[in-house]
């Protein structure tokens, strides 16, 4: 038969037995004077505060060891996961006017460059917007949609990227061919840096 512990015992933790421990100080100074002098109110007074300063510290403690250590260092895998949180929330699908074209990331240049499969046929090069603030990360294989250059028709510039779940939703609405790849990219071509890797933010509202 197990011993049970006896609950009045002490736990042994200093961290729970010295609040208690203060308690019963100033219960103590309590009960033996109904009026007590200047030095032992001060004794009272000191050992409410020191209880209430340690319960405090023990509070604080029990939370900062909860608290999960992030990746201080991390890559642009770290810094990838944090842009798609920003991503997946939800926004209004963009369909493609006039002018426009969806495309498909083949490859990334650099300086704001992109080689794009464009669902019309046609391979296009196209630049980012300057305007375009770094916070979206572009890779290989994603569903971008170009506005294209009224006399060259090589050439066209980047106003949106969709996220996979958009991708899906423009396939439903038969916006994209049937044969076309969701976010099947991999990561930036063999021969580019990590510094190739292109993120931007746009307000639709200057496009």
């Amino acid at each position: 038969m197990e011993k049970q512990q006896d609950p009045a015992a002490p736990s042994g933790n200093v961290f729970v037995e010295a609040p208690k421990q203060l308690a019963k100080e100033a219960t103590w100074l309590l009960r033996r004077c109904t009026k007590p002098n200047k030095k032992e109110y001060l004794k009272i007074v000191q050992a409410v505060v020191l209880g209430f300063l340690v319960m405090g510290f023990v509070g604080y403690f029990t939370k900062l060891i909860h608290i999960p250590i992030n990746n201080i260092i991390g890559g642009k895998t770290r810094r990838r996961g944090k842009n798609d949180s920003k991503e997946n929330d939800k926004r209004e699908l963009i369909f493609k006017e006039v002018g426009q074209e969806y495309a498909q990331v083949v490859k990334m240049l650099g300086n704001g460059r992109l080689e794009a499969s464009c669902f019309d046929g046609t391979t296009r090069l196209a630049q980012i917007r300057g305007s375009m603030r770094k916070k979206i990360w572009i890779n290989q294989g994603d569903i971008i949609l170009l506005s294209l250059r009224e006399f060259q028709e090589d050439k066209a510039d980047v106003i949106q990227k969709y996220t996979a779940d958009e991708a899906r939703l423009l396939k439903q609405y038969g916006e994209l061919p049937d044969n076309a790849k969701i976010n099947e990219g991999g990561d930036v071509m063999d021969g580019e840096g990590e510094d190739d890797d292109v993120e931007f933010d746009f307000d639709v509202d200057e496009i």
